[in-house]
């Protein structure tokens, strides 16, 4: 299991595609109301924390110790991971050549909206087919204008050329358990659990 900034990522498998996805989105406020004006509401966290089930297969026994062993580093609620969103969160424009500082994807408001915000998506996972996952930072994003693309500093140098036709570039997500126990089942040879995450952005280092 690789470790980034302190914490484990649960980089080995992605979750099974089955199904829709189950993203349900938590987040606090108070309504403050005196019964004889306007209502007003006051949020006191920046972000919200997502919940997802996450479904786990194993095929083999040695699957489902990596499993086993994953889930008892976890001590149910208390020690976060890094989850890598396993989907295309921001598409690259060109090409990122080996030993690169920073990258230009295609416009999604990121700078405005994304960034200023906290820690919880200035961290990114680069990978391909071909590749294991590299893990970095983004330290500075600058919209030049004209809604076509943005340029990402990176908290150090590419180890490798990344090409924009074939790299995904998703968000990592640092999550924790949202339960003490975790249920496993087999069916045969072939081992299963459904692992309910809930992200912590508040926590992700900024």
């Amino acid at each position: 299991m690789t470790t980034y900034l302190g914490f484990d990522v649960l980089d080995q498998v992605p979750h099974n595609r089955t199904g829709s996805i189950d993203d349900t989105y938590d987040r606090g406020f108070t309504v403050l109301d005196n019964e004889t004006g306007l209502r007003d509401v006051d949020v006191p966290s920046k972000a919200p924390a997502p919940r997802r089930p996450f479904l786990w297969t194993c095929f083999t026994r040695a699957e489902a110790a990596v499993l086993r062993a994953f889930i008892h580093a976890r001590r149910g609620r208390a020690i976060p991971f890094w989850l890598p969103t396993y989907q295309q969160d921001l598409r690259l424009a060109s090409d990122v050549s080996n030993g690169a500082t920073g990258i230009v994807v295609k416009w999604i408001g990121y700078a405005q909206h994304l960034f200023p915000g906290g820690g919880w998506r200035r961290h990114v996972a680069f990978y391909d087919s071909r590749r294991q996952f590299t893990f970095r930072k983004i330290t500075a994003a600058t919209d030049p204008g004209g809604y076509a693309t943005e340029s990402l500093a990176l908290s150090s140098p590419a180890p490798q050329a990344f090409p924009a036709a074939t790299t995904i570039v998703s968000f990592l997500r640092l999550c924790r358990l949202e339960e003490d126990a975790v249920s496993f089942e087999w069916r045969g040879h072939t081992c299963e659990a459904t692992i309910a995450l809930r992200e912590i952005p508040l926590e992700a280092p900024a």
